[in-house]
Formats: C-alpha cells, structure tokens, sequence
C-alpha cells in the first residue's frame, strides 16, 4: 500500500510539474491540464525506452527461429483426434515439445516473455492515472478539459460530443494502426488466422471498453499509441531481423 500511495504522490507531482510548464505556452494553455497528461506519457515511455528496444530485439530473434520452432512443433505434432484417443500419448508430446521449444529458446538467449514488458511495466502508471482522474486530489482535472473535451475526470458518456468522439475514434485506429504495423514485420505471425482475428476484434473492444474510462486515461492511451507507431517505425529500420540458425542473416524489406 506504501508503495501505491508512493506512486500517486509521485503521479500528482509529475502532473503538477508538467501543467506548470504547459501554462506557460500559448497555444497549450488553453489545455494545460492535457497536455500535461500527454508530457506525462511521453516521459513514462522513455522510461520505457530500454524494454522496448528488448522487446524488439526479442521479437526479432523469434523471427529467425522460426523455421527451428516449425520443425519441432512437426516432429511433436499433436491434434485433437489424438487428445480424445490417446490422451497420455497427447500430454507427452505437448511436454516434450515445450521442453524442446524452451531449449532452442535458452540456446538463443531469446526470452518470448520480453515482448509482453513494456506494456506490464506502464500498467501501474495508468492505474495511478485512472485514480487520480476518478479522486478528488487534483479536482483541477475534473475541472478542465482538453479543448472540445469539457472534463479530463468524467467519462465519455457523461460528456458525449464531437471531441470525445473524435478521441475514442483516434483510439479505435491508433490501437488498429500499432497492431497492423507490428504484424507487418513479422509475417510469419500474420499468417496465423488467430492473430488476423484480433487484429479487428481487439480495437472494437478497447473501443467500446473507453466508453466507461475518464477521457484522461483515453487520452494517455492515444499518446501511447501514436508514441508506439512512431518508435516502432524507427526500431524496425534499426534493428535487423536475426539469422536462422545456420543460415545468413535475411535482408531488410
């Protein structure tokens, strides 16, 4: 619990910090209180830099594993008929084959774990946002909005307009946008019907999930989003796809 509050007054000094440096700029003080959510997000995500780059770094690796990963999942193979008649034999092939995966992973120093990070780490960060937005420690942000946003603290649907819309849209795309563009270079994992799947169910989702979250928290989220594109555009073009175990390192596109 020490910790928490330690993270909501660390939270609330930050905002105040950025709001400080926003109500001195013209255009921005019309929105100070945004855009010190929108300074706030941008920090957390540099922060955030060095899980990112192993995030990438990681995803990179699996790629060029990837023709290993086939073979050992064929020589385990296993399916539902077998399941039903055979069960043992079924449970043992799925044993030996993680076994085998988790040994080309520690062969290859390649953590699948490292891509799920950045977003693990900025979770304590957006819930200390939703309960500063949702509390009464900063009421300043109950009281400003975001340009045609009237409220940063209340929800959508207490609040619908044209610039609350706008907002969950740019969320809906954002989110669709930074899911497509990472598919893309991989597209081993794009094949896969799964991931095609929820490449068009996880935005609707969120979408239709944003409409109960205070519109600070979407607009972090949107910050986020676009702040992802923008990195992932340049580690994409930096960091090169790794070789397949004993064959030469692929071209970039």
């Amino acid at each position: 619990m020490a910790i928490w509050n330690a993270l909501i007054d660390g939270l609330e000094a930050v905002l105040r910090f950025f709001h400080g440096i926003s109500s001195g700029v013209p255009v921005f003080e019309l929105a100070a209180w945004g855009w010190a959510i929108v300074l706030l997000t941008f920090s957390v995500r540099v922060v955030l830099l060095p899980l990112a780059v192993k995030q990438i770094s990681s995803m990179r690796a699996m790629q060029g594993l990837q023709p290993e990963m086939k073979k050992i999942q064929a020589k385990y193979k296993t399916d539902r008929e077998m399941m039903r008649a055979n069960p043992e034999k079924y449970q043992e092939r799925r044993k030996k084959q993680q076994e085998e995966m988790m040994k080309l992973y520690k062969e290859h120093n390649v953590n699948p774990a490292a891509s799920c990070l950045p977003l693990l780490a900025q979770m304590p960060v957006f819930f200390a946002l939703f309960t500063l937005l949702r509390g009464d420690r900063v009421s300043e942000l109950s009281q400003e909005g975001f340009y045609l946003i009237p409220s940063l603290a209340e929800v959508p649907t207490a609040q619908m307009g044209v610039g609350v819309i706008l907002l969950i849209a740019l969320m809906g795309l954002s989110t669709f946008a930074s899911q497509k563009q990472m598919m893309a270079s991989n597209p081993a994992s794009a094949a896969q019907p799964q991931q095609k799947v929820l490449l068009y169910a996880m935005p609707v989702l969120l979408t239709v999930f944003a409409v109960n979250l205070p519109v600070g928290v979407l607009l972090y989220w949107v910050t986020t989003n676009v702040w992802t594109m923008g990195q992932q555009y340049v580690m994409f073009r930096n960091i090169e796809p790794a070789a397949a175990p004993g064959k030469p390192k692929p071209k970039q596109a």
